[in-house]
């Protein structure tokens, strides 16, 4: 049973069973907290995360024995899944809200600029209606170095675009180049970028809807052996052979679940 603290301790490690503040994830110091940046120091976060999760289990197997130690395993896999799946969904909607504030500010500095103010104006201005643009501006305003401020800020997930935004404003401070027509070069290129995610979002859908489904079909087991006359509920808790396939069956079901997610996430990463 202290082996299965330790598998069950390691797999909540692997899952990243913490909040993003207790997994080491750091914000940029831009005033907008944006997406979270894993930080060198997640993995000693989930070392302690393990060493407390196997200590937990130890503690309830000597204090209430096996039973309620897998029942407290089977409960730990699906809170840990269930709280990893929410945090990556967060994830997933700050860096969307991104990238449509990149697009919407490099828009808003093309229209700006067309219209004949000067791109130290034109980025104040546009400042006033995109906080994305809020530390430029405010580092422009001390004689600061603003292409370094937005390729900082692109280290921040959805934000990326704000790399080409640094590229054309020290082009065009270098060479005296205009800028209006490479910002709108820029803004037709993240808002065709938008687009092109929005499709591939709703192509994902399925597949992620499939692994939501994966999630109940432990459930549906149990109701078709009600239906041929067993009683599996009885049997998962009546002794080892069905504690084991009790948590070996979240167990394969979470793996699943993740599976599917991991699958999704790395094609949307390749749009």
């Amino acid at each position: 049973m202290i082996g299965l603290s330790v598998l069950l301790a390691v797999l909540a490690a692997l899952l990243g069973v913490t909040t993003p503040a207790a997994a080491g994830l750091r914000r940029l110091p831009s005033g907008d907290p944006g997406t979270p940046v894993r930080s060198g120091r997640q993995w000693w976060r989930r070392v302690a995360a393990a060493v407390a999760v196997a200590a937990a289990l130890t503690l309830t197997v000597v204090l209430a024995g096996p039973r309620a130690a897998v029942y407290t395993a089977t409960s730990l896999l699906v809170l840990a899944t269930v709280a990893h799946l929410g945090r990556l969904r967060g994830r997933r909607r700050a860096a969307e809200r991104g990238r449509l504030a990149v697009a919407e500010a490099a828009t808003v500095l093309a229209a700006n600029l067309r219209v004949g103010m000067v791109p130290a104006q034109a980025l104040t201005k546009a400042a006033a209606g995109c906080p994305v643009l809020d530390e430029a501006r405010a580092t422009l305003a001390i004689g600061g170095d603003v292409p370094a401020v937005w390729r900082r800020q692109s280290a921040v997930e959805g934000r990326a675009g704000l790399r080409e935004l640094a590229r054309a404003w020290q082009v065009s401070g270098v060479s005296g180049a205009s800028l209006t027509g490479t910002l709108e070069e820029v803004a037709a290129g993240l808002a065709a970028d938008q687009s092109l995610r929005a499709v591939v979002g709703s192509e994902l859908a399925a597949p992620r809807a499939t692994g939501k489904l994966m999630a109940v079909l432990p459930v549906l087991g149990i109701g078709m052996g009600y239906l041929i006359g067993g009683d599996p509920l009885q049997w998962l808790v009546a002794g080892p052979a069905g504690w084991g396939c009790l948590l070996l069956g979240v167990g394969l079901a979470c793996a699943g679940v993740l599976w599917i997610e991991n699958l999704a996430r790395r094609a949307a990463a390749q749009a």
